[in-house]
């Protein structure tokens, strides 16, 4: 592995006597990344000091990161910079390429260096530092106007499709969206292991592939953006005091439909938790308090969004197919069936939940994306 490094880092600087250290990020067949940090010591250069400098080279073998996706990230980095952002700037190899094909770990890799963030990432920071006193992040609107900029550019430049696609796949190895892939891990564990409940899963499944349809009718047409599309916890570039100055690692960029990216923004990074009900006949994950705060907390980030955005009629009309589309038979569900698999009471309480937001007609995002 020790030659491997030094083979990279010679891809990227001709300077002796570097010091490095390499971090495993995942290890799976088909997704390794690793990191190298480097850092070539002050030197003399034609009688002149030079200062130490410090660069992170990433290395990746999957199906999603590839020379000409790198060559796009630069393209979007550029454009946010333009918007008012930072992003750690990738630089040439000393061939002129963004990115280098590698041997690293048995795989065939792409690698690529940044400069060493000039601001603070998320995760050395304290949390103190970026939370307020009610809990709320400190830079969350910041991220939600972020958002919105770069929305309202419609940026076309780069063809490929963003981590959080909706309705098709996003790496080679796929065949579908996952939220479908949820949906048939949840059929298999109903099947195996809740075999009575299945009248009640082929309702909430019919309602599913209704909405699904419905929304496949006009999904294709709505307004996108190109985005980073991983705005979350240690990919933020945060100032000292916690406010937002942009992001890191472009792995999941690509092409979205802007109310997608607002609407998983909020769903599953920026939304109050509620305390956790104490009657028997809820659930922590599906209970009318936490489902009212939820919208309540989509409706605040709309309201806001408009200040930066500019909703059409069509994105209004399907952001609560959408809605139930991306948060009804996901993650949270499929780890709620396997707390509860064995408490019968309980898993009727989970598919009424489910139910019922899957059948919700009134649409309580319309109002505050076209006032005005």
């Amino acid at each position: 592995m020790e030659n491997e490094i030094r083979k990279v880092i010679r891809l990227f600087h001709k300077e002796e006597n570097i010091l490095h250290e390499e971090k495993e990020i995942r290890l799976e067949e088909e997704d390794s990344r690793w990191i190298v940090y480097v850092e070539i010591p002050a030197r003399e250069i034609s009688a002149e000091q030079v200062p130490a400098e410090k660069f992170v080279i990433k290395i990746a073998a999957n199906d999603f990161t590839s020379k000409e996706r790198i060559n796009g990230w630069v393209r979007i980095i550029a454009a946010y910079r333009n918007l008012g952002y930072y992003s750690p700037a990738i630089r040439k190899s000393v061939h002129g390429n963004y990115g280098e094909t590698v041997l690293f770990g048995g795989k065939e890799c792409v690698a690529w260096e940044e400069e060493y963030a000039q601001y603070h990432l998320r995760g050395t920071l304290e949390k103190s530092v970026y939370t307020d006193r009610d809990g709320r992040y400190v830079y969350q609107d910041e991220v939600l106007a972020f958002l919105g900029k770069v929305a309202q550019m419609h940026y076309d430049f780069f063809p490929c499709k963003s981590g959080w696609v909706r309705l098709e796949p996003f790496g080679a190895h796929e065949e579908t969206d996952e939220i479908t892939e949820c949906v048939g891990t949840f059929d298999g564990l109903v099947r195996e292991h809740a075999p009575g409940f299945l009248p009640r899963w082929e309702k909430v499944l019919a309602l599913f592939e209704e909405n699904k349809r419905r929304l496949a009718l006009v999904y294709g047409k709505l307004p996108t953006s190109v985005f980073q599309s991983d705005h979350f916890g240690d990919n933020l570039v945060l100032d000292e005091n916690g406010h937002f100055k942009g992001v890191i690692d472009y792995n999941l960029a690509g092409t979205d439909t802007a109310i997608n990216v607002f609407l998983y923004t909020v769903l599953f990074g920026y939304h109050r938790n509620v305390p956790q009900p104490e009657e028997a006949e809820t659930l922590p994950e599906y209970n009318p308090a936490a489902q009212d705060s939820m919208i309540q907390d989509i409706v605040d980030a709309l309201r806001y969004l408009r200040k930066f955005y500019t909703f059409t009629e069509a994105e209004a009309r399907a952001i609560l197919l959408l809605y139930k589309y991306i948060s009804c038979i996901e993650y949270k569900q499929i780890e709620a069936f396997r707390k509860y698999q064995g408490d019968e009471q309980k898993l009727g309480l989970l598919f009424d939940g489910m139910e019922q937001e899957l059948a919700r007609e009134e649409n309580p995002f319309y109002e505050v994306m076209m006032e005005g």
